[in-house]
């Protein structure tokens, strides 16, 4: 359990495991995370992330090079789980009503060609679990679900230390090996996603309103619950906070108040100088206070599968489309394929009405606390270091 007096709120379960210096993890953000981003976080005394859910193996060995080029110290790869059975061609190929109409529609405005064939936005997993093994990788978080056994067996085997992804009580209780149906520990710590966090939910088993246990929370009582869950707060594994940590503060009330072992952190790393976040997502971050813009809200519109972002024409013209023929979205594996075209086209121009705009619930917070954005990795850990410092001196 951390603690915050200021000689010692370093010293949790997760940097001791880690070896790590502070407690702050830098979320993987797939597609706004590389090897400059990383290497600074885990170079400044945290764990630097990789987001590689949608990373080819080839192009993941070569980051993976890259990072270590540049750092020493630990860093993490985050992978995407996929379903038991994936999607056949037929099934990626089949027209879903409204949905698929609109992005079509969205296509020929745009001068995008229509694709004659729809392929899977994730790589194969075993080649990047191959790669992951060849290249020693320190440690793995993943989200979406659980690894497979064999998987999760190899990765262990090699000494890889495994963090998965909880949106609910039960759900870290399963990682953690704490369910009676399946008491055996999938996971060596847990990321405990609130409501807050952006981007993807990474949800893996389903909600009911009836079942407290199954309730998705803010990530202030998700982590409390999570922990009251074993006699004297004992989790049997770490647990990092994730969702709209956006300051020094933050951090703080993460470790001190809430009782998490570390804080995961994205939109505001999403704001360092080194990120990948693209021109046009970081300039709408920038400018979304003073342009009056509505905050994220989380959808499964544009892939599928829930996720938080700025609301924009991309994900309101296919809510709409959907409403109107009976609110069938296709699952992730499907509509993340069929919305990849048009995403990746509007990010290379710029286009942010078509973007994936994914975002924290603090964004703006974020784009304060990082100076406009001016700051880098380094200057933002070592100014959450310096805030909590200051904040665990005056207790």
């Amino acid at each position: 359990m951390a603690t915050t007096h200021a000689a010692n709120w370093t010293a949790t379960a997760i940097t001791k495991a880690l070896q790590i210096q502070y407690p702050i993890i830098q979320a993987p953000c797939a597609g706004h995370t590389g090897a400059d981003l990383i290497a600074a976080v885990s170079n400044a005394g945290g764990l630097g992330s990789l987001g590689a859910g949608m990373i080819p193996a080839p192009q993941l060995r070569t980051t993976i090079h890259s990072i270590r080029e540049k750092t020493s110290r630990p860093f993490a790869v985050n992978l995407f789980c996929r379903a038991a059975r994936p999607p056949t061609s037929a099934e990626l190929q089949k027209h879903y009503p409204g949905t698929d109409d609109v992005l079509n529609e969205i296509r020929t405005e745009l001068n995008i060609p229509i694709p004659s064939e729809f392929q899977p936005r994730s790589p194969p997993f075993e080649d990047q679990i191959n790669v992951i093994l060849e290249e020693r990788v320190p440690v793995v978080s993943f989200t979406f679900g659980l690894l497979p056994d064999s998987v999760l067996q190899r990765l262990w085997s090699a000494g890889t230390f495994l963090i998965g992804t909880a949106t609910t009580v039960q759900e870290a209780l399963v990682l953690a090996g704490l369910d009676p149906s399946d008491p055996t520990r999938k996971a060596d710590a847990i990321v405990a996603q609130g409501l807050e966090a952006g981007g993807h939910r990474g949800s893996f088993l389903k909600s009911s309103n009836e079942d407290k246990n199954h309730q998705q929370l803010p990530v202030s009582d998700l982590v409390k619950a999570i922990r009251s869950t074993q006699k004297n707060g004992r989790f049997p594994v770490p647990i990092i906070a994730a969702g709209g940590i956006s300051s020094g503060s933050d951090v703080y009330h993460a470790l001190h108040d809430w009782k998490a072992d570390g804080a995961a952190i994205g939109t505001l790393f999403m704001m360092a100088k080194e990120s990948a976040t693209p021109k046009g997502h970081r300039d709408y971050m920038l400018n979304a206070k003073k342009n009056g813009v509505e905050g994220t809200k989380i959808t499964a519109a544009i892939t599928g599968k829930s996720v938080r972002s700025y609301p924009n024409k991309l994900m309101k013209r296919i809510e709409e489309a959907s409403s109107q023929n009976g609110g069938e979205i296709p699952n992730y594996d499907i509509q993340s394929s069929k919305t990849k075209d048009i995403a990746a086209y509007a990010t290379q121009n710029g286009i942010q009405d078509y973007m994936m705009l994914l975002s924290g619930v603090n964004a703006s917070l974020a784009v304060d606390y990082s100076e406009q954005g001016s700051l880098t990795a380094t200057e933002i850990l070592n100014k959450l270091v310096t805030d909590v410092n200051k904040i665990a001196s005056a207790k």
